[in-house]
């Protein structure tokens, strides 16, 4: 039977069946910046077209909080960290705006996609997410027009990963949540960027597993940051073959080795 990971033997796989979920809904984070309301709002028409439900979270807005008090706001809303982060500025206010929104998905024991603005929905994900395992759900690239995701398809199976290029489409469920707060709550070094931390490298995600859709199920839209001087395209190998195949563009991919 396939519950969703590739290859994975059937004792994990009886064990996972036990504790997962389908996503509820998807949340999307923006800001009160109009680039961040437009982009939002293609987010949220790509989620309609799909026939998934969605929600905006409010970030908070890096352009407005500038110094370090984001994570004492964040102390203030329960969230607890074994060393205060002291990064500031647009990035770290993204970063506080996943945690929080984490917070809220544990809470309210839920399972959801979590969007950055910039993403998009390409199909339906009715996989199911299983525990302390964060979903990753597809590339960042410049033009996601040319990416055929007709022809290349539904999500149907995960592959494991060590590293992905950002958290701008993921999906998680409530124990998933839980235990990244955990590893916040019990980390003993200086935090920076959520993409630093739990993307880019297994920094504090501890022993949480990173998996992607195969084939992808959302894709980054590149365009102009309201974090960054210029948006990076970061992605990390292996590539899935069900995108390079369908993927038909000259553009670089930004390719690092994982």
């Amino acid at each position: 039977m396939n519950f969703g990971y590739k290859g994975i033997d059937e004792s994990l796989s009886l064990f996972i069946l036990e504790r997962i979920m389908k996503v509820d809904k998807v949340y999307i984070i923006r800001i009160d910046n109009p680039t961040s309301i437009e982009y939002a709002q293609t987010a949220a028409e790509s989620c309609e077209r799909v026939g998934h439900t969605w929600e905006y979270f409010e970030g908070f807005d890096g352009s407005k909080i500038k110094d370090q008090s984001v994570w004492k706001m964040l102390y203030d809303k329960g969230i607890q960290f074994g060393k205060m982060p002291s990064v500031k500025g647009p990035a770290a206010c993204a970063s506080a705006s996943h945690y929080l929104l984490w917070k809220h998905i544990a809470d309210n024991k839920e399972c959801a996609i979590i969007l950055e603005h910039d993403a998009l929905m390409l199909h339906r994900f009715d996989l199911e997410v299983p525990d302390n395992t964060i979903i990753v759900l597809g590339y960042k690239v410049v033009d996601p027009q040319k990416y055929d995701y007709q022809t290349a398809g539904q999500p149907k199976f995960f592959e494991q990963r060590k590293k992905h290029g950002g958290a701008h489409a993921y999906a998680i469920n409530h124990i998933t949540a839980t235990s990244l707060l955990n590893n916040i709550k019990n980390v003993k070094k200086n935090m920076t960027f959520i993409d630093n931390e739990f993307f880019f490298r297994n920094g504090t995600r501890g022993s949480v597993d990173m998996a992607i859709s195969n084939p992808i199920s959302a894709i980054g839209w590149l365009r102009k940051s309201t974090i960054w001087k210029q948006s990076a395209v970061d992605n990390y190998r292996p590539i899935l073959d069900s995108f390079r195949k369908h993927y038909h563009s000259n553009e670089s991919l930004g390719e690092k080795n994982a």
